[in-house]
């Protein structure tokens, strides 16, 4: 009688082993299926406390089996917010407002200085190196990340360039 209380309870205790194990494991694959579009590295360059325009840069990744697109960030205390792509129009470095930006599937979009990035025109004060900015970016697939942002020192931009 004592073995077979003995088996009874060796087999309950694999069985609560077993389907703990598999929860687990659930709830770790449906933690990544909620991180379609993940976002690395986010930073504001720090600027003088009259800058007319401060840059947010950030790494952007699709995890998804389709392009998704960027389609505006949203933070209080600017006039306004644009999505920007540096290009070389005639050997002139120019800023040119883009309506979103494209993150290929199962690819990462780099928001970085001479390149894609966004906008902050006409802050209201310019935060201070070291400060935190709340972000919240829309994407074209209804979904919305809101993302804290590092204000820090950063490279330089382009020498040669003007805004549109």
């Amino acid at each position: 009688m004592l073995n077979n209380i003995k088996k009874i309870l060796f087999i309950l205790v694999a069985f609560v082993s077993i389907t703990a194990t598999n929860a687990a494991s659930h709830a770790h694959q449906n933690n990544h299926v909620n991180h379609q579009i993940t976002i690395t590295d986010p930073w504001i360059r720090s600027a003088p406390i009259n800058a007319p325009a401060l840059g947010l840069f950030m790494n952007i990744s699709n995890n998804t089996n389709q392009e998704v697109r960027l389609i505006s960030a949203h933070t209080k205390g600017y006039k306004r917010i644009e999505l920007h792509r540096t290009i070389d129009s005639h050997g002139v470095m120019k800023m040119v407002k883009q309506a979103f930006m494209p993150i290929p599937a199962h690819a990462k979009l780099h928001l970085k200085p001479g390149s894609w990035h966004i906008m902050l025109i006409a802050p209201e004060q310019v935060p201070s190196e070291g400060e935190q900015v709340s972000v919240s970016l829309k994407f074209n697939d209804g979904s919305t990340q809101t993302i804290q942002v590092l204000v820090r020192k950063g490279g330089m931009m382009m020498q040669h360039h003007s805004m549109h």
